[in-house]
């Protein structure tokens, strides 16, 4: 079927038709694109699937017209159409006035992404052939998705559980391999595993302990409390293990931070540079160029990383540079690896002054190319580049380092050797810690018998684990997790 100005949509369809316009700064998240009309899970939706400006454009409907709207639009060049020719096969055809190869494909709920009636329309990428191909299925009746629909109707259809969909957000945002990793082994389900089998054990005690409530005067088989506090203990162990990996998360997640540190003029700057493999920071000769902190993105084998330079470190009576050192010494305190940076040519290596209470402290000496440093040191030259290897295999195994210790050594689950960790978010680590309060309040009752006591904080306990998988969940939480996402996804 042909569609332009000329044809309009049948007369059924015109109330639905929904005005709708590409803008020029059209980009992922852009309140331009999004159409302002409460979502209903009833409505069938669609949304550009792929960045704009490609080669190649996606385009998504979800939703019980998904085949009845785009076969609206789209016709084969061979066959009886998506319906007949049955589901899961790519076919040929056109977008008449739109796309003369157009690809499309037929997936049927509940064997979807989204557990819905899905059709994904391949066509190419230009701005004009997008825009009048949304335009099409907006006039024949689907609306364009929200941020976040698809996969808030996968998990509202059990086709994912909540850590799940939290990790297609994560994959699209990864900024390197490991953090590509983690969200990975979280989207194969290994985060939901782990939460629901602590899930069913809490469950298991607590039906013990509730029962003892409703049946006081039954000759039951109870179990003895010394049993009871034994799974409590391996359910707060195990939950204390996720609980850990919140490090991991915060470092693949949000980067690492590292602080560049040192007294003036020792090459700071020209490190950072270099580091980037572009000039980043002024650098000069003068003391004190560097006043304010200065930072960049960049990933260290597999690791992203916030890279800061700071103010150098001494003695002085400028208020301004004095205000750059302050910034630079907070900088230093919540980095997770700090840089100490001297210069080969001074002749003494000063000692950091700085107290570090988080982080790794690393010492290096620059200027090995106009001076030797001492041996057995660390040392590169910022202008040559000598040493920056050593340098950046030092700064990754700090950051393994620091991942191992939420780990255990072996993996939050066992499964290190296999390189898929498991690393919670803010809001799993969250709820882990209300979680693992509980069940020490279950836990101080136990022994005195006070079930009534002991039920209650069992039930919190409970009910935070249930909220990591979506088991139990506030529509406004459901918001915040699924705004973060890009429409199409």
């Amino acid at each position: 079927m042909t569609f332009n100005a000329h044809n309009a949509p049948p007369a059924a369809h015109k109330k639905r038709r929904t005005a709708f316009t590409f803008p020029e700064d059209y980009c992922f998240n852009s309140p331009n694109y999004i159409l302002s009309m409460q979502a209903s899970s009833k409505d069938t939706i669609c949304a550009l699937a792929t960045p704009p400006g490609g080669a190649v454009a996606i385009i998504r409907l979800s939703g019980d017209n998904s085949l009845a709207i785009a076969e609206q639009v789209w016709s084969p060049i061979h066959g009886g159409g998506l319906g007949a020719e049955g589901p899961r096969r790519l076919l040929m055809g056109s977008m008449g006035g739109i796309d003369a190869s157009c690809l499309a494909v037929y997936m049927p709920g509940p064997n979807s992404y989204t557990g819905e009636d899905v059709v994904e329309l391949q066509l190419h990428g230009g701005r004009a052939s997008v825009r009048m191909a949304l335009e099409a299925l907006l006039a024949y009746g689907a609306r364009t998705a929200e941020p976040g629909e698809f996969t808030r109707r996968a998990f509202m259809n059990g086709k994912l559980d909540l850590t799940q969909a939290e990790a297609v957000a994560d994959l699209v945002a990864a900024e390197s391999w490991r953090a590509a990793r983690i969200a990975n082994a979280q989207l194969e389900g290994k985060l939901g595993i782990a939460a629901r089998a602590i899930h069913e054990e809490l469950s298991t005690i607590l039906s013990e302990v509730e029962s003892r409530l409703d049946f006081p005067e039954e000759e039951i088989d109870w179990m003895p409390p010394s049993e009871l506090l034994r799974r409590l203990d391996s359910c707060q162990e195990k939950i204390r293990r996720l609980a850990r990996t919140r490090r991991e998360g915060e470092i693949l997640r949000d980067c690492a931070k590292m602080v560049i540190a040192g007294p003036p003029n020792v090459g700071k700057s020209s490190l950072l540079n270099r580091l980037l493999g572009r000039d980043r920071a002024i650098v000069s000769p003068i003391p004190g160029t560097t006043r304010d902190t200065v930072e960049a993105d960049f990933t260290i084998k597999g690791f992203p990383v916030k890279i800061i330079d700071t103010a150098g470190a001494r003695e002085t009576d400028d208020l301004v540079e004095q205000s750059g050192i302050e910034r630079a010494k907070r900088a230093a305190a919540e980095a997770d690896v700090v840089l100490w940076v001297s210069d080969a040519t001074a002749g003494e290596t000063p000692q950091p002054k700085w107290s570090i209470p988080r982080g790794t402290m690393i010492p290096v000496i620059n200027k090995c190319d106009l001076a030797p440093p001492p041996e057995g040191r660390l040392s590169v030259s910022a202008i040559t580049g000598e040493g920056i290897p050593e340098l950046e295999e030092t700064i990754a195994r700090s950051l393994e380092d620091e991942l191992d210790k939420g780990q255990d050594g072996g993996g939050s689950l066992g499964d290190k050797a296999e390189g898929l960790h498991v690393a919670v978010s803010a809001r799993h680590a969250s709820l882990l810690d209300e979680a693992a309060r509980a069940v020490d309040d279950t836990r101080r009752e136990v022994p005195s018998a006070a079930w009534e006591l002991a039920a209650v904080p069992l039930r919190h306990a409970v009910a935070a684990i249930g909220k990591i998988v979506g088991l139990e969940v506030e529509p406004d939480i459901l918001d915040k997790i699924f705004h973060r996402f890009c429409i199409g996804k």
